[in-house]
């Protein structure tokens, strides 16, 4: 009896940490950073020392987003006192908006050049590679 309890017990946990890789939001979609290809059109927002830009990527534009998106590595952010990681006086913030498809966009926030956070669907994330969009005005 106690080896088939340590078999289940294992089970479980072995099944528990394997549906800790993938955070899913809605049905079966991951939360990412995700410009499928079928999008051909990126709204975005910049704002950086109380100056807000505002225009549309497309074309080229936006297949160098895409790139950049898919090559961004992150891990869950979780702060103890449930603050955000957005530095709001000397921090920079990318807001891309998909309007094409079931994804729709993220916030990229640079806090410094090693200090990068992503805001997807709600959920921050620590960048583990921070780089600066592919982004023109």
């Amino acid at each position: 009896m106690k080896r088939f309890a340590a078999i289940f017990l294992s089970l479980a946990c072995a099944l528990g940490l394997a549906g800790c890789g993938n955070l899913s939001v809605g049905p079966g979609r991951p939360v990412s950073t995700y410009i499928g290809d079928y999008v051909t059109r990126v709204d975005m927002t910049h704002s950086v020392g109380g100056v807000t830009t505002q225009w549309v990527a497309e074309n080229e534009e936006v297949d160098r987003l895409r790139t950049w998106a898919s090559e961004l590595e992150y891990e869950i952010f979780a702060d103890e006192e449930g603050r955000s990681p957005v530095d709001e006086e000397e921090g920079e913030r990318y807001d891309f908006v998909l309007t094409e498809g079931d994804y729709p966009g993220f916030t990229y926030i640079i806090n410094g050049p090693d200090d990068c956070y992503l805001l997807i669907e709600g959920n921050w994330f620590s960048v583990l590679n921070p780089s600066y969009p592919p982004a023109g005005g």
